[in-house]
């Protein structure tokens, strides 16, 4: 996490987060009008809870939503492990209700971290107007916009609350269509007022440069959330990303290990995780195997759960470095020895999957799956967390999203392939017969090479969707054709209990 954590959490003791759907909450804070701060750096102080919130949202199962359904990630039962109440069976087979605990998880944080920059919005109201307070809540307004991208994303129609008022009448749902013009409003009213230049200041907050891939992204998913293809507003936010000239393609391993931060210069936004003040990212408990804690002098012993579909696996090539963020075969010790684990030779199989609970035995079902190490496990984390950094936006996916945008307006096909072999370049250093071409190079070769270059990162649900591909079959999961209605979650019965003003979707 290369940013000053204390600063980025600030004063998050003295808040306490409130969901937006439920305001019979008293929520106090140590600030008054009279002691409230008034200097740059107090103001960034502030916006601390935000932040806290953010890693909250991707810790409490935001993640799991827009991954375990999809094609890249597969969670199987590992005889007494890994059941956890059929969530992952659930997730995989879209067979997920109202009452899901990751669905109800991921709604609560989301809600809590919007009412948070509310209750934090709040307390600007009646302070002087200065330039550092307008650059502060726009940064809060566009951490807000993000949030509502996020609840927009996976549930479609929700409720837009942008006041903080415990007396207020509990809120109705607004149409996807009314989130996804605020959401634009809230970009095009506040993107200018924030800092230009990346840097360690300006490192997991919001830039120019995180607000416009937020948009473009915004309306590169127009099509599905709208119904309206906004492919040139998408490439216009594309090009004003490209344009800041604030961002470079990097190493593709540094951008994602433990002491990743402002330093790299592909990463547009990330959550910063710190393993004492910041707990959160634990990539490497989740999928490693037990016996990668002599691999990688790790302080915890990993779960040995998470592991790579095999089908997602085999889309890289063996001269694709990026297939280097997955451990299979022969496992080692630190010093080069082979693992072994209760007595049992660690040797990971890819694709010894034939049925969903794979088995309890060492022999078996607990070597089952290639693991993922793209955030690099961290000997340095302590219990067992990382202080690998999140990384939400970076310039790689800039460039593949103008590259979609130009080739679904079909024009200048030539430029999206040279973008796509920008990243394809960098996966193949060595063999630039690998590169694309424009006579063969296609969406579903863009969409493959969006998967392969952004596993694990939180884009995967998102982007099949957007291909048409969400209703593909899975490893054990049918073709689910006919219910498109899963590509947005339910609203929760526990919110709707809370607040009937809210509507449950249409098939749930």
């Amino acid at each position: 996490m290369k940013y000053n954590i204390e600063k980025i959490i600030g004063t998050a003791a003295l808040f306490l987060t409130v969901g937006c759907t439920n305001l019979d909450e008293t929520i106090y804070s140590s600030y008054t009008d009279e002691n409230f701060p008034s200097s740059s750096e107090q103001y960034a102080s502030m916006t601390g809870p935000i932040y806290v919130a953010a890693q909250k949202l991707f810790d409490n199962n935001l993640y799991e939503l827009q991954e375990m359904g999809t094609d890249e990630i597969f969670v199987p039962t590992r005889g007494g492990d890994w059941y956890d109440g059929g969530r992952y069976v659930d997730m995989h087979y879209h067979t997920w209700t109202p009452s899901h605990v990751l669905v109800t998880n991921a709604w609560t944080s989301g809600f809590n971290a919007i009412g948070t920059c509310n209750q934090v919005l709040n307390q600007f109201d009646n302070l002087e107007d200065t330039e550092d307070k307008a650059r502060t809540v726009a940064e809060i307004k566009i951490m807000r916009a993000w949030f509502y991208y996020n609840m927009m994303d996976a549930y479609g129609n929700v409720p837009i609350t942008t006041k903080f008022d415990q007396s207020a009448d509990a809120p109705s749902v607004n149409t996807r269509q009314e989130v996804f013009n605020f959401i634009a409003q809230e970009i095009e009213e506040n993107a200018e007022l924030l800092d230009e230049e990346a840097n360690t200041l300006t490192y997991g907050r919001p830039t120019k440069g995180m607000a416009y891939t937020l948009a473009a992204k915004l309306y590169l998913n127009a099509e599905v959330y709208i119904g309206e293809a906004m492919w040139e507003k998408a490439e216009e936010y594309c090009d004003k990303v490209i344009a800041l000239g604030q961002y470079e393609l990097g190493d593709y391993f540094e951008m994602f290990k433990p002491d990743n931060g402002a330093d790299e210069k592909e990463i547009i936004f990330a959550i910063p995780f710190d393993s004492n003040k910041a707990t959160g990212m634990r990539f490497q408990l989740r999928t490693l195997h037990f016996s990668h804690q002599n691999t990688y002098s790790l302080q915890a012993t990993p779960y040995n759960g998470w592991c790579v579909a095999p089908d997602f696996f085999d889309s890289y090539q063996d001269d694709d470095i990026r297939k280097k963020i997955f451990l299979w075969g022969q496992q080692y010790d630190a010093n080069g020895n082979p693992s072994v684990y209760s007595g049992v030779n660690v040797y990971l199989d890819p694709y010894g999957f034939d049925a969903f609970d794979v088995g309890g035995a060492d022999d078996k079902g607990r070597l089952v799956g290639a693991r993922c190490i793209k955030y690099y496990p961290d000997q340095d984390g302590s219990g067992g967390w990382m202080n690998n950094d999140f990384v939400v936006f970076r310039y790689g996916d800039v460039l593949m999203m103008k590259a979609e945008a130009l080739l679904r307006q079909g024009k200048d096909k030539q430029t999206a392939v040279d973008l796509m072999n920008e990243i394809r370049g960098r996966a193949f250093p060595e063999n630039p017969e690998k590169l694309f071409s424009a006579g063969t190079f296609d969406l579903d070769s863009l969409y493959d090479e969006r998967g392969r270059e952004l596993a694990w990162e939180m884009h995967r649900r998102t982007d099949m969707i957007r291909f048409g591909k969400f209703e593909d079959p899975l490893l054990f999961k049918p073709s689910t054709k006919g219910e498109e209605y899963r590509r947005i979650f339910p609203i929760p019965t526990s919110a709707i209990q809370s607040n009937p003003n809210l509507d449950q979707h249409t098939g749930y």
